[in-house]
């Protein structure tokens, strides 16, 4: 058992809004942010990404995409370390998640495409790295996302009530803490979270998102429109089930804007997309669970107030007025270092051996070890 060490957890969400950098201490069964920082998601990147997206899919694992990011994260990571004092040996393992271009479900078979080099972060920080944490669990027979539900329950833990950690980043996944009363952990993507936001904004209004939900907030949604959007196949499949930005595109949204019979402006568009973030989020947890008693909020979208209010008001009406709706940071973890968190003990459990159970949440087979380590 590992006990007392430093884990480093880094990624890029699918919304490529920044790179995410964390340190971290896990001794015993708990975990102490060290330190946590954003830094900016490299332009020629993110266009590089999405300018060639397709020529890129077919030769991800050669592509010179994998050296440049990998090398941006070993100057973060080594920066990091110098800021704080740590020398790298201090560092057990980085944990490395990498860009996912790719994420789908073709029939019965699964697919996770992630870029970025763990031999290249080895070789830049003389550090451990561990990764292909999806590809594990999709070679155990699960869908390879969400990992995040095993880890909300690590630290998020309850006694005697029904908690639900619900996580918005481009693509939004909920996790049912387990209790007294239920010992298995449970959890699935609900469906978009900052995706469709992000994409409406940044075409309509030249924004990489919309602040604090506030354009959003200044428009009408239209209740027409919520129910085209509602009223998606994706909502229809039970879980276990994933999703990805491929599936909740620019494209689904005029394909969904064809089927409304009103002419709508773009602030009743984004307003609508917004509330429909919140909305099938929330009508995704009624469908599993008849009661919940305190939903807590991590990932961007913990930072758009009208996703904030609109899920605590609807929640009041869908479960009950007494329901807890609040972000991680009550909980005493702020709710944008989590998901650096989770990769920090992915890393923390391939080193010790930890057979993880997502039988539940991605629908794998049986408990295994996931990730694969490099070290020169």
């Amino acid at each position: 058992m590992t006990n007392n060490k430093l884990y480093i957890g880094i990624l890029t969400g699918t919304s490529m809004d920044s790179i995410d950098c964390g340190i971290f201490n896990f001794n015993n069964n708990e975990i102490k942010l060290i330190c946590f920082q954003e830094n900016d998601y490299p332009a020629d990147i993110k266009n590089s990404i999405k300018n060639n997206l397709n020529n890129l899919l077919k030769n991800y694992k050669n592509h010179e995409l994998n050296y440049y990011l990998s090398k941006r994260y070993g100057i973060i990571i080594n920066q990091l370390l110098e800021k704080e004092g740590i020398t790298s040996n201090k560092i057990s393992a980085i944990g490395m998640h990498g860009q996912t271009i790719s994420h789908f479900k073709n029939g019965t078979k699964n697919t996770s495409i992630q870029i970025g080099s763990p031999e290249i972060l080895n070789k830049e920080t003389n550090i451990k790295v561990i990764s292909n944490f999806r590809q594990d669990d999709i070679n155990n027979g699960g869908e390879g996302a969400p990992l995040a539900p095993l880890f909300h329950d690590y630290c998020f833990k309850t006694n005697n009530k029904i908690r639900i950690i619900i996580n918005i980043g481009g693509i939004s996944n909920i996790s049912l803490i387990s209790n007294n009363k239920n010992n298995n952990v449970f959890g699935f993507d609900t469906g978009p979270g900052n995706t469709l936001i992000d994409t409406w904004t940044n075409e309509k209004y030249k924004l990489p998102y919309d602040r604090n939900g506030e354009i959003a907030y200044s428009n009408n949604y239209s209740k027409e429109l919520l129910d085209i959007f509602l009223n998606d196949e994706f909502f229809d499949i039970n879980a276990p089930k994933s999703t990805s930005t491929e599936y909740f595109s620019y494209d689904w949204i005029i394909k969904k804007l064809k089927l409304s019979n009103l002419n709508h402006s773009d602030g009743e568009v984004l307003s609508t997309l917004t509330k429909f973030t919140s909305i099938s989020i929330l009508k995704s947890i009624k469908k599993e669970f008849n009661t919940c008693d305190e939903i807590y909020i991590c990932g961007g979208g913990a930072f758009n107030k009208y996703i904030l209010s609109d899920i605590a008001n609807e929640a009041k009406i869908i479960f009950s007025e007494k329901i807890v709706v609040d972000t991680t940071d009550v909980l005493g973890f702020p709710p944008k270092c989590i998901e650096s968190g989770l990769f920090a003990w992915l890393a923390k459990s391939k080193l010790n051996e930890d057979k993880l159970d997502y039988t539940n949440i991605t629908g794998s087979k049986e408990p295994v070890v996931l990730g694969e380590i490099f070290s020169s």
